[in-house]
C-alpha cells in the first residue's frame, strides 16, 4: 500500500478541492452508468426493502443521479445522497452535500442500505474511511467499493494506492467480502467516455454477523 503524506489536514482538503474543481471544469466523469445499473439489480435482489443510499466522493454527482434514475425506472423511490468535499461543487449539483467522507453524520449510523464509492483512492486514511462507511450500514447494508488498475499508484490528488489483493486484504480484516463483481468493458460506450473500456471490480462488503 502507498499513502501520500500531507503536511496537515488543511493541505489535504485544499489539494482535494483543487483537483476536484479542475476535473469538474474538464467535464471528466469516472462513473460508468452501465455498471451502476448492474449494481442496482444486485441491490434489489439482495434487499427488496432498500430505501436509502450514500455515494462518497461524487464530484458532479453522476453516480447518485444514475442510482436514482435506475431505481425510478423500475418503480422504486430510493433516496440517494452524494458527498463531496468541495463546497463549490456541493452547491451546484443536486442530491450532493459538502462533506468529508472520513466523517459520519449521526443520523447515518446503522441507517444506510447501501454505500457506493469509486473514491477510496482519495482518502488520507483508507481504514478510517472504511470504518466510517461501515458504521453507517444497517443490518442488511452493503458497501460497494470500486477498484481498477489505476488505483495501484498514488499521487498528490489520489493519496491512496493499493493492489487488488491489498484492497481485499484490508476489507477482510474487520468485515466480510461477500462478492467481487467484475464489469464487462465496452458493453455500453454510448456515454462517450474512454473509461467505458476500463476493467473495473466492485468489492461488495458487509459487517460481520
Amino acid at each position: 500500500m502507498k499513502l501520500w503524506k500531507y503536511k496537515d489536514y488543511e493541505e489535504y482538503k485544499k489539494v482535494q478541492i483543487k483537483f476536484t474543481n479542475a476535473k469538474i471544469k474538464s467535464g471528466a466523469s469516472w462513473v460508468n452508468p452501465y455498471d451502476i445499473k448492474g449494481l442496482v439489480s444486485y441491490i434489489v435482489d439482495y434487499n427488496p426493502e432498500v430505501s436509502f443510499g450514500l455515494c462518497h466522493g461524487t464530484r458532479r454527482g453522476v453516480e447518485q443521479e444514475e442510482f436514482i434514475n435506475t431505481f425510478n425506472s423500475i418503480g422504486w423511490n430510493v433516496t440517494v445522497i452524494g458527498s463531496e468535499i468541495s463546497p463549490e461543487v456541493s452547491k451546484e449539483y443536486p442530491h450532493t452535500i459538502e462533506w468529508d467522507f472520513h466523517e459520519v453524520k449521526d443520523e447515518w449510523i446503522n441507517s444506510v442500505d447501501f454505500i457506493y464509492s469509486n473514491s477510496l483512492d482519495h482518502s488520507y486514511d483508507p481504514e478510517k474511511a472504511l470504518d466510517s462507511w461501515m458504521s453507517c450500514l444497517n443490518e442488511k447494508g452493503l458497501c460497494f467499493i470500486e477498484w481498477n488498475k489505476g488505483d495501484i499508484n498514488n499521487r498528490e490528488g489520489d493519496p491512496f494506492g493499493a493492489t487488488y489483493e491489498e484492497y481485499k486484504e484490508m476489507f477482510s480484516l474487520k468485515y466480510e467480502v461477500v462478492d467481487i463483481l467484475e464489469n464487462d468493458p465496452g458493453q455500453d460506450t454510448s456515454w462517450g467516455q474512454a473509461q467505458a473500456n476500463l476493467q473495473r471490480f466492485y468489492f461488495v462488503i458487509r459487517n460481520l454477523k
